[in-house]
């Protein structure tokens, strides 16, 4: 490790955030809704700064860390896949064997489908009835948006 570079604050800069500034009229007052259990308005100042990270991003729970710990490298490489090419509030995961060889750069489709397979009986994945490349997510391991907004939809 002493062939490394050490660094007293983090060299990551942060990418992705963006600045709206809001500015009302002198007799006009901006409100804005807060969603949750109950609904909750506050006022809003006469000018208004707001910060927003646009970076596409998927929840990964840490109460399924001890299934993953469990997991092949290959699984885990096609489990890396799945979390970053899932649609927002999706349920369904598309693996795809060609493009997940091009992306994890495995040679063989067995690889894949050994890995595919490593997931559905660690309960990460479920195979979806019908279809040979799309399989149902486990929620309670990652997740690609609010999870609250998927129980009030049914």
């Amino acid at each position: 490790m002493k062939k490394y570079e050490s660094y007293l604050n983090s060299p990551f800069k942060i990418e992705g955030i963006s600045e709206k500034q809001y500015i009302t009229k002198e007799d006009e007052d901006l409100w804005e809704t807060q969603n949750g259990d109950l609904y909750v308005a506050k006022k809003i100042s006469k000018n208004k700064r707001v910060i927003n990270d646009s970076m596409v991003y998927t929840k990964l729970f840490v109460d399924g860390r001890d299934t993953l710990m469990k997991l092949s490298g290959s699984a885990l490489k096609v489990l890396m896949y799945g979390m970053c090419s899932i649609r927002p509030l999706s349920k369904v995961v598309v693996f795809h064997t060609p493009d997940v060889k091009a992306v994890t750069g495995f040679a063989s489709d067995a690889t894949v489908r050994s890995a595919i397979c490593e997931l559905i009986e660690a309960q990460v994945i479920a195979q979806k009835l019908g279809s040979t490349i799309e399989f149902w997510i486990n929620p309670n391991i990652f997740f690609n948006g609010n999870r609250i907004r998927l129980i009030q939809s049914k």
